[in-house]
């Protein structure tokens, strides 16, 4: 309950603050079907409605979360590929600064948006399936173009799927194989052996690592809790539930140590780098790594298409202890509250996406790894991850654990200790706290 009122509130107070020009000006429906079931129908009704023989044109907005260059490119290429076999439904992809704020926001005035993309495997997703804000689409054809083992991963509480997964994700570290090569440096599978290859290139006096703390510390965060901690984020869920503390934890505080010592052989102005900046930096040759998403590597690829670069798993202790930070990536939803004309104009759309060759030419264009049946990874540098991602030593993100608001809090605490240095038991002790208040 505390919960609910906290969210109710915060929506109320985003309402004046947040970004709300982006509405896409079409008539909704109040509600869903009484019994739950798509309004719009299945995917062939939809398909015949919209094929074209209409002369009425669907305006149809697609909020899409992701802000990577190289992503909103690829929508874009695949969104006018569509509207010249669907002449009848104009599509305006819709990306803003903070969109999970401007989503929650909508939301909270009854503009959801008729189409979406959102994270099927996080908690916040699953609340907004449990108020009714998502349409239900089990049993819709595009889920048979969908990879089973990511499709498992997402349904809702109550077994039931809103969400077209479309494209996974990973945290790895991206290296600059000429330098690699050049320098006669080995890629390393276990934390001393990082921690060498750091020294090699310092020794050379080449920046080892770049680092966007500008950005905050979120992704870094997960990724090395993921890789250095086996049961990392379930001791966090443990702190969170009131059953355990991180204090005098001697896998945290051995934690805590590793980021001191990772920190050491990054830019000096790692807290003024934008993650854009670090991606260009990276592509220019200023660095020889970067801890990145799966994400960076389009935009990468458009900073410098000339670049040699690859990436490998970031290394824990061990080899058999590693664990790779990975998921299902953004999914595409339709808004329960959407006229049925915008969730048959909307189907239409999935159902153009899960077709293998449009999922193969949006992952060439965006450099996300697609989990659409048929599609294949353009860049066999970056198989050895997706490798060690299929031999199972992974973990799913923070949110799918734990709430929301605990991992956001957990951000601030953690960049702090980066920037302010304290001692890890004060660190640990500031960790304890920040749980403990946001899990209220």
């Amino acid at each position: 309950m505390k919960k609910r009122m906290f969210t109710a509130l915060l929506c109320a107070l985003l309402v004046s603050a947040a970004i709300t020009g982006c509405s896409s000006g079409t008539t909704t429906s109040s509600s869903a079907a009484a019994d739950g079931e798509s309004a719009a129908g299945d995917a062939s009704q939809a398909e015949e409605s919209t094929d074209g023989a209409s002369g009425e044109v669907i305006e149809l907005e697609f909020f899409q979360q992701q802000g990577e260059e190289a992503i909103q490119a690829g929508y874009e290429a695949v969104i006018a590929d569509f509207e010249k076999e669907y002449p009848n439904i104009n599509i305006t992809q819709n990306t803003v600064p903070d969109a999970a704020k401007v989503l929650t926001s909508r939301i909270a005035t009854d503009d959801c948006p008729p189409v979406l993309t959102d994270w099927p495997t996080q908690m916040q997703f699953k609340e907004k399936v449990k108020n009714g804000y998502y349409e239900k689409l089990t049993g819709q054809d595009f889920f048979d173009q969908v990879n089973e083992s990511y499709l498992a991963m997402t349904p809702a509480d109550d077994g039931e799927y809103y969400a077209m997964p479309y494209a996974s994700n990973y945290m790895a570290v991206f290296y600059n194989i000429d330098m690699f090569e050049e320098n006669n440096i080995e890629i390393p599978t276990t934390w001393d052996e990082f921690i060498a290859v750091c020294d090699a290139f310092q020794e050379k006096g080449i920046t080892p690592l770049n680092f966007p703390l500008k950005d905050g510390v979120g992704h870094i965060f997960q990724a090395t809790t993921v890789a250095f901690l086996p049961e990392g984020i379930e001791q966090l869920a443990a702190v969170q539930n009131g059953e355990a503390k991180l204090a005098g934890n001697e896998d945290w505080m051995e934690y805590g140590n590793m980021m001191i010592k990772l920190m050491e052989y990054g830019n000096s102005d790692a807290f003024g780098m934008s993650t854009t900046n670090m991606q260009e930096a990276f592509a220019n040759g200023q660095c020889a790594m970067i801890i990145s998403g799966s994400y960076g590597r389009g935009n990468i690829i458009l900073a410098n298409p000339d670049l040699n670069f690859g990436a490998f798993v970031l290394p824990g202790l061990t080899e058999d202890t590693t664990n790779c930070l990975t998921g299902v990536n953004a999914a595409q939803c339709i808004s329960a509250s959407a006229s049925d004309e915008e969730k048959e104009a909307a189907l239409t759309f999935l159902n153009y996406l899960s077709r293998t060759e449009v999922a193969q030419k949006w992952s060439d264009e965006t450099g996300e790894p697609s989990i659409i049946k048929g599609t294949t990874y353009a860049d066999s540098n970056f198989q050895p991850v997706l490798d060690f991602i299929n031999g199972g030593q992974v973990h799913d993100w923070m949110a799918s654990t734990l709430d929301n608001n605990v991992v956001n809090e957990m951000y601030n605490t953690v960049q702090s200790f980066l920037l302010d240095k304290p001692s890890v038991d004060v660190f640990l002790q500031n960790m304890d706290t920040t749980i403990e208040i946001a899990a209220q």
